[in-house]
């Protein structure tokens, strides 16, 4: 068997770029939510998860008087496409008003991954038309993938879009370690602009010029997942070895309270790569058009993580209808009322 010689290559490029996300999602809270639409547009939420024995606070969002944390009776299994979660306990409430019943991402009620939800209702004649969207802003990203990814490739690698038509796996895998690679790359470049921008307050107008112009030489002999796992201390030794005599090697020292600090608020997006939810939502009708990925018990599903956030906003949107069988039957009432009062006055048909 002939096997490419830049396999083995590829395997391991594919692992190195996916280890920081690897390593965030290790721990991944899923949620399933399931919203519950009545015909006057009132709404049941149902927030599941598993809950481990011991866990304090499963559901933190949930901390008004509004939510009910209630145990399942018969725990059921959610497919998350990474894993087959059990759920065992919900948290409901209901509202008037589904902007009201919104879960934040970071768990305080107020995140940046807080959704807009909006419910419609239209009433067609034979028809009434239920509309449910949901907008997610995307991630704020400290560098943007221009130069790294197209679009093309960036909707493939964190939103799945369609392969081209007519690839195998084996082409596609290759397409894959392609986009990786630019991917492990960017990673690296944000990493690197990141700890540059927590030192620059500290920095001499030397040592800025200094973070400017060693990239390149920063870069040489350092392995990926280093950069991926790299400190703020680290950083600052790694600067002072391809840097001798600019003064890097005692900042961190005499600023390491701040540096951490600040080096935390910008690690804190990892956070949202330790959540992942699947939303399904199940109004008046059948289905009738939208971009669900998926359905559960018939109804639109999505899943929704910090990954398909990178690549910029995320919209759920789903239709259904519902027949207005009533007026169905008076409509065609009233139509062969007026046939057959027709064809009472058509010629020959007096008597």
């Amino acid at each position: 068997m002939n096997i490419p010689k830049n396999l083995g290559r590829s395997f391991r490029n594919l692992s190195v770029a996916l280890s920081a996300l690897m390593m965030a999602s290790s721990c991944t809270a899923y949620y399933y939510v399931r919203t519950d639409v009545s015909r006057d547009l009132e709404v049941d939420r149902y927030v599941y998860r598993e809950v481990p024995e011991g866990t304090g606070t499963p559901f933190s969002f949930a901390s008004d008087s509004r939510w009910k944390v209630v145990k399942v009776d018969e725990p059921f299994a959610v497919d998350f496409y990474d894993g087959t979660e059990s759920m065992t306990h919900y948290a409901y409430a209901g509202s008037a008003n589904i902007g009201d019943l919104a879960v934040a991402w970071d768990l305080s009620g107020d995140g940046i991954v807080k959704p807009k939800e909006s419910l419609g209702k239209r009433f067609r004649w034979f028809y009434t038309y239920y509309d449910y969207k949901a907008v997610f802003k995307g991630l704020e990203l400290p560098l943007p993938f221009d130069g790294y990814m197209s679009k093309a490739q960036t909707e493939l690698f964190f939103r799945g879009a369609d392969s081209p038509k007519g690839w195998n796996g084996v082409e596609m895998f290759f397409l894959l370690d392609t986009v990786n690679q630019s991917f492990a790359q960017w990673y690296s470049d944000a990493v690197y602009l990141v700890m540059c921008n927590i030192f620059r307050p500290y920095c001499s107008s030397e040592q800025k010029t200094v973070l400017d112009t060693v990239k390149q030489s920063f870069m040489e002999g350092v392995e990926l997942e280093s950069m991926f796992a790299m400190k703020p201390d680290e950083f600052e030794d790694r600067l002072a070895a391809v840097a001798p005599g600019s003064g890097f090697g005692k900042l961190y020292e005499s600023n390491a309270k701040d540096i951490d600090e600040a080096y935390d608020r910008e690690a804190q997006v990892m956070d949202f790569f330790e959540t992942a939810f699947v939303y399904s939502v199940d109004m008046p009708g059948r289905y009738f058009k939208g971009n669900a990925v998926d359905f559960i018990d018939g109804n639109p599903m999505w899943k929704v993580d910090a990954y398909r956030l990178m690549n910029g906003e995320v919209e759920l949107a789903a239709t259904t209808r519902k027949a207005n069988v009533l007026i169905f039957i008076l409509t065609f009432a009233a139509i062969a009322a007026l046939l057959l009062l027709f064809s009472r006055r058509l010629p020959g048909r007096r008597r």
